[in-house]
Formats: C-alpha cells, structure tokens, sequence
C-alpha cells in the first residue's frame, strides 16, 4: 500500500487535491489511439515532403519539448519562470563545448553529459529562487520569483558571452558538428528527423508520467491550495525545488537537439528572448492541456517560416499581432 499522509486537518479536503488528478485521469486508450496516430504521420512525412518541410517540423517538435518541459513548472506546479531558456541554453552549450573543445563526438555520451551538468546548473539555481525568493505560499512577493528567474538567464547569458575562449562570445559557439550515433548509422538530415521524433516521444511518455503519478497530483494539488497540502503533511517546498530541475533537465534536453540541429548556439539562446519562446508556447497550447505546448509549436514554428519568408522585418510584429488577437 502507498504512504501518504493523513493529516486529519480540514477533513473533508484531505484528499481533494490528490484525488481530483486521479479522477480526472482520462484511459490510456484515449491517449494513446490519437498519440500513435499523430506519429504515424509524422514518422512518414519525410517521405513525401521536401527536406525544408522536414527541417520545420524537426524545429517544430524540438520547439514543442522545450514548452511541454516548461508546462510541468509551470501548469502542474504552478511556477511561473520567465528564465527557462537559462536550462535550454546551457544543455545546447554544454554538448557543443564538448563536442567542439573537449572532443567527445559520440552523441549519446554528450546527451548524457549535457544534461548532468543542466541538472547541477537547475539545483544550484533552484535554491536561492525558492529559499531566498520564493514562490507561493509564504512568498514575500512572487514578482521576486520572476525577476531573479529572468536574472538567471540574463546572467547566464552575460557569462557567455565573457568566456570567448570556451563559448565564442557574443558570436556563439559555431561549427557544432554533427552527431556521431554510433552502431554504424551515417548521420543525415533525415536520419536527424527521426532521432529528434524518438528523444521527443520518450520525453513526451516520462512527463506524461511523472504528471499523472502521485508526484504528479501533487504537484497540482500545491498549484490548487499549497497551505493545504502543507497541512496534510506534503513538503511543498522539496516538490516545487524537484519540479524545477526536472523542468530543467526536459529543457536541456531540447537544448542539445537544437544545438546539433542548427550547428550553433548564441547567448540568446540563453536569455529571456528564447524564454518567451516558451512562455507563448504554453500560453498558446494552454497550461491545462498536457500536449498543448507541442501543438502550439506547430502554430508558432509556421507563423515564424512564412512571416520570415515574406515580412522578416516585421515577423515580431506580425507574431504580436497574432497573439493580441
């Protein structure tokens, strides 16, 4: 049996916001029968359509991780951060540093590498963001919160732009090999494609996880009423500190893919300019709607190719507009 606590405070709310996640957990079958036909058709598209409708819809998922990894911060947690491109920044720089000045070209070993070191980055910051500023109940003032989470990024930022010899400065870190996937495999843009599709599912199904577990419910449940759920009995400050560097770690995933997608990585990349990036994706696909930020990555994605296509002077603009609207 599962240990839960049982704080009898407020009795007839103990268990409302676990149990409410668990009562509106939709069958698997729902799920799953749209999931795998959306892959189906995006597994054949490089089939039938020219390699730049590919490269789109390559940026479009990559896109899409990066806003579902900001989702579980902030929809189920209740978060709000406006420096996530802080943990997409570093994971992209992390495995072009070493690719490029350390040497490592196998692909998997960068991964893996990249995303320890965001996971450490995400767990130092994680402490003066919750204990110093702090977010939700007991918070002195929210806007705290915000402001040091864009400060991070903009720090983050401003570093590398000061480390040339590592980073390239404010040129970026250019000429980002591209990946060596072992097992004999010669790595093309389509091959690309389908390596972006595989990390990304595997992502998408681990968070589809992690939000409708026990860790999952309570996290919304501290999103709902945080003073309840410390009344039952619920550390909700070690939860919101988890979720952050596990939002993290999602990030920086996405981070590496772009980064071998695009060959470059540029301190923008760490800044609130890309943070909106995924602060509009979750606005747009809806916090309360688990696949919502990689559907509206399929909007922003299109909107950005044709407006900088035909206006690419006024694609901000063009793209505010929208949004307005």
């Amino acid at each position: 049996m599962e240990d839960r606590p049982t704080i009898g405070v407020d009795g007839g709310a103990t268990t409302s916001a676990i149990s409410m996640g668990a009562r509106t957990k939709r069958p698997l079958s729902l799920v799953a029968i749209p999931v795998i036909v959306i892959s189906v058709l995006v597994l054949v598209f490089p089939l039938f359509v020219p390699s730049f409708i590919s490269s789109l819809i390559t940026k479009m998922m990559i896109y899409g991780l990066f806003g579902m990894s900001l989702n579980i911060l902030w929809g189920y947690g209740g978060i709000p951060s406006f420096g996530h491109a802080a943990f997409f920044g570093v994971g992209g720089y992390a495995a072009g540093i070493l690719a490029l000045k350390v040497g490592i070209s196998n692909f998997w070993l960068n991964l893996l590498l990249a995303l320890l070191f965001t996971a450490v980055i995400a767990a130092i910051l994680g402490v003066p963001a919750f204990r110093v500023f702090g977010v939700g109940a007991g918070a002195t003032n929210p806007i705290y919160f915000l402001l040091a989470t864009i400060a991070f990024g903009e720090l983050l930022s401003r570093m590398a732009i000061a480390m040339r010899p590592l980073t390239g400065g404010s040129t970026g870190l250019a000429g980002i090999p591209e990946p060596d996937l072992g097992f004999g495999l010669r790595t093309t843009a389509s091959t690309y494609y389908y390596l972006v599709f595989v990390i990304v599912v595997i992502c998408v199904y681990l968070m589809y996880r992690i939000v409708n577990s026990h860790y999952g419910y309570a996290l919304r449940g501290i999103h709902d009423n945080e003073r309840r759920m410390q009344a039952l009995g619920y550390n909700t400050w070690l939860y919101k500190y988890t979720s952050w560097i596990i939002a993290g770690v999602f990030g920086g995933v996405a981070g590496v893919l772009f980064a071998y997608f695009g060959g470059i990585m540029a301190p923008n990349n760490l800044a609130m300019i890309t943070s909106d990036i995924a602060f509009w994706l979750v606005i747009i696909g809806s916090a309360t709607v688990f696949f919502g930020p990689l559907l509206a990555a399929i909007f922003y994605v299109g909107i950005e190719y044709f407006a900088s296509i035909y206006l690419p002077e006024r694609w901000p603009l063009i793209f505010g507009a929208v949004m307005v609207a």
